[in-house]
Order: structure tokens, then sequence, then C-alpha cells
């Protein structure tokens, strides 16, 4: 049987009337800050573009005087004289980097809503909620839950942890290891040679089980408070790409001052040099479309918000309101796009020096042939 409760709740015609006014300042706000996110989004750096202005400079040999305090790039096998576990149960190895990532079989609550419009202007919510349990990296305060009643969760035993190494150098140049930006992680294959079991511990697939106390749970048929454990790093010795500020016989953190105070300080893996950057265009136009969706969502929403309270009022009659909201939802989508598109372009503009002083001078242009032709006539 679901593990499920309802809660069903009235809103009266007046109480919607007024949330839908509330909802014009929330939304008039959300359009004004869409275009705020649309015109910071198309002058964010590329730090592509910064790390093609890098030195390459060879790791295994001095590096020139005219680099030091310079961005460079160097590629070399990343090392240390440190090894690291994380001190219960991964052994120590050569790793630059450790990551525990703890689960729990905790309850968890869902939740899912439904609303109908009722003749008269009222409006009818229920939210369903449902508890089961599951893993879980984060267990829910189960005080939180709208039912706690039979869904109380027990602390969790083990926390989630991350190690670094103090120490690591590219060929002869020392790295700050509290600063520079690892790549990305891999799964450590868990098996006897790596993992030292005690206590209620033990090897389950690729997971270390921890049964609860008083616990008789399995890592196929866990009880409420086990946990399983899992562990990715960060490889020593594998050929790599840095990127940093040259400082003597070291790489620091580069801050561009000209481009925003954009910092560059990153260990990639793959490919060398030229993959790097690759690597960074990709992220950077990922990461430019994705504000780009965001600012013109947000700018639908905020402008639907606007039109709130018609529909409301026309919920008198379900049917209109419904047809009033599809109504609004089409022209602000319309509306949203064309001043999207207008707002990107002219932040491009605005953000590119060239662009400005290219639009200024044809405009200027424009203006003298308009003049000319007019006192021709």
């Amino acid at each position: 049987m679901a593990d499920q409760y309802k809660v069903t709740n009235v809103t009266g015609f007046g109480s919607r009337i007024v949330d839908s006014i509330k909802g014009i300042g929330f939304g008039f706000l959300l359009f004004l800050a869409s275009f705020a996110v649309l015109y910071y989004n198309e002058g964010r750096t590329d730090l592509s573009q910064v790390a093609k202005t890098a030195i390459n400079i060879d790791s295994s040999q001095a590096a020139p005087a005219e680099a030091n305090g310079k961005l460079v790039s160097t590629n070399g096998k990343i090392t240390s004289t440190e090894t690291l576990g994380d001190d219960l149960y991964l052994a120590p190895a050569k790793y630059l980097a450790v990551n525990r990532s703890v689960e729990m079989y905790a309850w968890v609550e869902s939740s899912s809503s439904s609303n109908t419009n009722n003749t008269g202007g009222s409006s009818s919510s229920t939210t369903t909620y449902d508890y089961k349990k599951s893993w879980t990296t984060v267990p829910s305060d189960s005080g939180n839950f709208k039912v706690p009643e039979g869904h109380a969760n027990p602390a969790k035993g083990i926390a989630d942890a991350r190690k670094t190494v103090t120490s690591a150098k590219v060929g002869n140049f020392e790295l700050d290891m509290a600063n520079i930006e690892l790549p990305p992680f891999t799964a450590v294959t868990v098996n006897e040679t790596n993992i030292k079991v005690k206590d209620a511990a033990k090897i389950s697939g690729n997971y270390v089980f921890v049964a609860a106390k008083g616990s008789t749970g399995t890592i196929d048929q866990p009880q409420l408070g086990d946990m399983r454990i899992t562990y990715t790093v960060a490889q020593q010795d594998v050929d790599s790409t840095v990127f940093g500020k040259l400082d003597g016989s070291k790489l620091i953190p580069f801050v561009d001052a000209s481009k925003d105070n954009a910092k560059l300080y990153r260990i990639f893996t793959a490919g060398g040099t030229d993959a790097a950057i690759g690597q960074l265009s990709g992220e950077h136009n990922t990461l430019t479309w994705i504000l780009r969706a965001v600012g013109f969502l947000m700018m639908w929403i905020g402008l639907s918000a606007l039109f709130g309270p018609i529909s409301t009022l026309l919920d008198v009659l379900p049917f209109f309101g419904s047809l009033s909201r599809a109504m609004i939802g089409v022209v602000t989508l319309v509306v949203s796009l064309v001043l999207s598109g207008a707002t990107i372009l002219v932040s491009m503009i605005a953000h590119n020096i060239y662009a400005v002083i290219g639009t200024a001078v044809a405009i200027v242009i424009l203006a003298i042939v308009a003049l000319k032709m007019k006192g021709k006539k």
C-alpha cells in the first residue's frame, strides 16, 4: 500500500484576486531582471580567448624571464610526494585529491499538486505527499516533512569528505593545490586492495556498505540508516595541461584585470593545450545558451504575470479563464522572443568596442545619406 497523504485547500475568489495583483510586482521585477541577465551574459569573459594568450613553457626547463608574471601554459605529469586516502576506508595511494560520497537509506518525501478552477472564481488545490525509503546523499530532516510521524530519519553517521594533497608539481613548477581547479574525478573501483574495511563495513559490489547499529540490512535489501560509500579521485602522474600565472618557480592563480578579473588556474587532462582551449570554449558556449534560455524564460514568465489579474477575473467562468491564459501565453511568448533577441543583439554590440564604433559610423553615414537625399528633393 502506498505511503501517501493528500491535502486539499480551497482559495476564495477574493484571495486569488489579491494574489494575482501581488504577482504584478513580482512579474515586473522578473521582467526587468531578465534584461540584466541577458546583458551580463553577452559580456562574460570567454576564458578560451584568455587561454590563447598564454605563453607556453617547458615544464622540464627553467622558464624564460619574460614569462614571469604572465599567464603561461605548460604540459607534464602532476606529481606529489604525498599519498592520500580518506582516513577511514580508502587506503592511501598516489592521488591528488579524494572525494568520499556517502548515501544513506532514508525516508524521502516527494509531492505533486493539481489545481482546479471552480465556477465562481474559487480554486481547489490538492497536494499529494508520497513517502518512500531511498538512497540519498542528503537525508531530509523528517521534522520538516508534512507528515513526520512514521518517517523519522536518523542522523547520517558518516559525512561526505574531500581531501587534497598540500603540495604538488608539474615538472619543475609548484602548484597551489588549495586554489587550483582540478580535472574531473574518476571513480575508484572498490576492492580488497584499496579498501580496508572495519567494524560494520564490508565491500559490496563497487560500494563500501556500512550497516546502521542494530541493522541486518544488505546492499540489496538495506534498512533505515544503512550507508553506502563511493570514492572518486584525481590521479597523480597523468599527462596534463596547466594554465596559471608564472611566479618564479610557482604557478599561481592568474587574474586578468582587463577582462572583469577573469580567473584562470586549472588542470586539464585530455589532449594537450589545444584540447584544453577547445574545452574552455565549449563550456563558455554552453553556459551562454543556458543563460540566454534563462533570461528568455524570466522575461516570458514576468510578462505573463503582469496580466495575471485578467485571467483570474475571467475564472468566474473557468473556460474563459483558461482561454485567456492560453492567449496571453502565446502573445507574451512572441513578445519575449522578440525582446530577448533584440536585447542579446544590442548587448553583443555594447560589449564589443569595435561593434560600437562600427554601429556609430554606420548610423552617421546613413544620416548623411538621408540628409543628402532630402536636400535633392
